[in-house]
């Protein structure tokens, strides 16, 4: 997690098209991070669906669905 945080540290964000690419980025891996949670979500037995565990999860997808459209947004 360290390296990620260095890296994140040393991109170029000092003109407006490396921000929009930084943005393009950003969203692309947060629907890495919606997809990983609805593959959690899909593994979660039917019998639990109504479960705690199951509504995060449920809640994160539609909360990492809002932040994919602004960040996509941003520079439309």
């Amino acid at each position: 997690m360290r390296e990620l945080k260095s890296l994140l540290g040393i991109i170029d964000l000092s003109n407006r098209a490396k921000r929009r690419k930084a943005a393009g980025l950003s969203a692309m891996l947060l629907e890495r991070i919606q997809a990983a949670e609805e593959a959690y979500m899909g593994r979660i037995p039917d019998n639990l669906h109504g479960s705690e565990a199951y509504e995060n999860a449920e809640c994160s997808i539609g909360l990492l669905d809002d932040a994919i459209d602004m960040v996509a947004s941003v520079y439309e």
